[in-house]
């Protein structure tokens, strides 16, 4: 009499111990939750050729050049070098290089006098080696803006030149008369960088900067003399911009 309730009740109650298992069951969540994104420290060790347009101001040169009756000088002065660089880690994202560049802009113009040919030429040089300290920072993959600066060490040149007829190595005999001015300078370098790693191994480069003179020494003359009265406009002084690629390790 009492079997048939009591199996009766077992399975009534293992129906209602599988239903409330199976509440349990729904309450549990099963949804994947995104790992944390690992983030990368910005790292770069990279060496390549840059080139480089560069502004001084010209007006007083060029007055030089309308004086000697020959063409002006033209501008901007192209640079062409090499910049090597390295995140070292010791600071996230700071990164060190140095750079090397130079350039040369001149005019030289022919003159018919009675005693022959003459030329008449001006040219003006500069180089430039700096050390650079450059911050990055990666909005998006691959991409990085990279403020910086750099402490320069600058050398600029400008020669004057006279020459008729040519020159006898023996005799040492010529008529030819140059000077030779040359100035160096100590100066600060602003620079703002945009750099993309096209692959691991190649980065490329453009860049926008300043050049302006904390400390220039005096001009001399053909290496001994003092040259006098050099307008004080004449220096490393200007806009720069920039364009680069280098091979190396990016990220």
């Amino acid at each position: 009499m009492f079997r048939p309730f009591a199996l009766i009740l077992m399975t009534f109650l293992s129906i209602v111990g599988a239903v409330a298992q199976d509440d349990r069951l729904n309450e549990l969540n099963f949804d994947e939750e995104p790992l944390p994104e690992e983030t990368v420290a910005y790292s770069s060790v990279g060496i390549g050729p840059v080139f480089s347009l560069f502004t001084p101001d010209m007006t007083d040169v060029n007055a030089k050049a309308t004086a000697m009756g020959i063409d002006e000088l033209s501008s901007p002065f192209i640079f062409a070098g090499a910049e090597v660089f390295a995140a070292i880690g010791i600071v996230p994202n700071l990164r060190f290089g140095f750079s090397w560049l130079s350039g040369s802009v001149g005019s030289v113009k022919d003159f018919i006098s009675t005693g022959g040919g003459t030329k008449r030429s001006l040219d003006y040089a500069i180089s430039m080696r700096s050390l650079h300290i450059d911050y990055a920072i990666v909005p998006v993959s691959k991409l990085a803006i990279i403020p910086g600066v750099g402490l320069t060490w600058g050398y600029s040149t400008i020669t004057q030149s006279t020459t008729t007829g040519s020159f006898d190595w023996v005799s040492d005999t010529s008529m030819t008369s140059q000077v030779f001015l040359e100035q160096s300078s100590l100066c600060l370098q602003p620079r703002l960088s945009l750099e993309y790693a096209v692959t691991p191994f190649l980065n490329l480069r453009a860049q926008a900067g300043y050049t302006v003179p904390v400390s220039t020494s005096d001009w001399t003359a053909n290496v001994h003399a003092t040259a006098q009265n050099v307008p004080s406009s004449i220096g490393i002084n200007g806009v720069s911009a920039q364009i680069g690629v280098f091979v190396g390790l990016f990220n």
